[in-house]
């Protein structure tokens, strides 16, 4: 009587053990999935920060064409921009307001390396900008960019998108010099060249602040010297 009554014992406890066996592997199986893509993501988010430090250090000139509109106070202000950098470090940025009724005249400002100076229509004449502090001239340049992926306090791979033409990074930046109105980035980044595609910046409140939409990017090219000569009014009044 007794060796029949554990026979149903047994026969309860055997799909007990399977099913808990089954439920461990598959617990461990899946940790070790989620270990393994984390920690796959984890170092192709490091070697897109090595990649980005050793481009800018063989970076010199470029060429750049993009489209960034402003968020502010409900108000959207969209730019054409243009952005030539020399390998004397001297960098002609011009700019255009993009209205719905057209286009506003081009603003053109040149920074020589310790002086920037703004075009003036009206005058049809160059005049250095005495208030615009050093650190405001390169907040438009592009290497600054690839500093808050490079340099990022913290930096996370979230996806791997393939395009029609090209498979594209989309990381998520925290700068590391950020201010309220640059926080958090997300930036769809080329995986070939690492170069931007676009790039959304979010201020203290988690509301988007800027977009940036690249057009053409060229690195190191030979750019005339033309784009960088000036004869500031007030040069030429001196010389008068």
């Amino acid at each position: 009587m007794r060796r029949r009554s554990r026979v149903p014992f047994y026969v309860l406890r055997l799909p007990v053990l399977l099913l808990s066996t089954a439920l461990l592997l598959f617990g461990l199986g899946f940790a070790g999935w989620r270990y393994y893509n984390t920690r796959l993501a984890l170092e192709e988010a490091e070697q897109i920060q090595l990649r980005l430090q050793e481009s800018l250090e063989t970076l010199e000139s470029y060429y750049a064409r993009f489209k960034t509109t402003l968020y502010h106070t409900g108000v959207q202000e969209a730019y054409r921009v243009d952005l030539w950098k020399s390998a004397s470090a001297f960098y002609r940025l011009e700019m255009t307001r993009l209205d719905e009724g057209g286009e506003a005249a081009a603003q053109v400002v040149v920074f020589d390396g310790v002086q920037a100076y703004l075009y003036s229509p009206d005058l049809d004449d160059f005049y250095p900008i005495h208030d615009l502090a050093r650190p405001a001239v390169p907040y438009l340049i592009l290497e600054d960019y690839w500093r808050s992926v490079a340099e990022a306090e913290q930096l996370q791979l979230l996806t791997s998108e393939p395009g029609s033409r090209h498979r594209y990074y989309l990381v998520e930046i925290y700068p590391p010099e950020p201010h309220r109105h640059r926080v958090r980035e997300l930036a769809w980044l080329e995986a070939e060249s690492l170069l931007p595609v676009r790039i959304e910046i979010y201020d203290i409140y988690n509301s988007l602040s800027q977009v940036i939409a690249f057009e053409i990017i060229r690195l190191n090219p030979e750019l005339e010297a033309s784009l960088f000569h000036i004869e500031p009014a007030e040069e030429t009044e001196s010389g008068m």
